[in-house]
């Protein structure tokens, strides 16, 4: 009976085995065949190759070109960096209630797709240039959906709020929490106007998502 190697839990012979080599290099191939950095074409491939996968295992993707591990419960990312999506058209509303579609704009709704990471935290940035037509303020935040369900809406507390009739660049970020992991989010930029009676301007738009490990 072949004993294990004491870290990697890798089998080799024992002097009283019967001497059969291709067994004995079989068993330590399939042995290290799943610690290796296995190489897929895409997501469908791996999981119908690998049905059973173990913590820590490691997978290559060819598309979309990312290397991923299992956690445990499910891949994610090796390293994930942000995503970002940008805006440079200008757009207009005079509505006080969020809208994600501007007028005058292209290119609405500005948003940004992302996977919630393991620890089921991203960091949202969001930003603009803007100004009012009157004395009164402007507001750019971000609706959060996971699928079509909103799970964070844009709020007042979240924004980018330029004030005034002179054009301004403002930015803010927040942490959001509590996603669930591994699900497919959209982050979507909402803007506003104070009162209806001052038409809010923006261009130069921007949403980021930088998730936290």
């Amino acid at each position: 009976m072949s004993l294990l190697t004491p870290l990697g839990n890798l089998p080799y012979p024992q002097s009283t085995d019967a001497a059969n080599v291709p067994l004995h290099i079989q068993s330590l191939a399939e042995a290290v065949d799943g610690r290796t950095v296995l190489r897929f074409a895409d997501a469908a491939t791996r999981d119908a190759k690998i049905t059973a996968p173990v913590a820590g295992m490691l997978a290559w993707l060819t598309t979309p070109g990312r290397l991923y591990y299992y956690t445990g419960t499910l891949w994610a990312l090796v390293s994930p960096g942000p995503v970002h999506k940008a805006n440079t058209t200008t757009g207009t509303t005079t509505s006080t209630a969020y809208v994600e579609t501007l007028t005058g704009s292209t290119g609405d709704p500005t948003a940004v797709s992302f996977t919630a990471p393991p620890s089921g935290t991203v960091l949202v940035s969001v930003g603009a240039r803007g100004n009012s037509s009157a004395a009164t303020s402007c507001f750019v935040s971000a609706n959060v959906r996971l699928g079509t369900t909103v799970t964070s809406a844009a709020a007042d507390t979240r924004a980018a709020v330029v004030t005034g009739t002179s054009a301004a660049s403002a930015h803010t970020q927040y942490q959001l929490t509590g996603l669930t992991v591994g699900g497919a989010y959209t982050a979507t930029l909402a803007y506003k106007s104070a009162v209806t009676t001052s038409t809010a301007t923006f261009t130069n738009r921007f949403v980021t998502i930088t998730p936290v490990m």
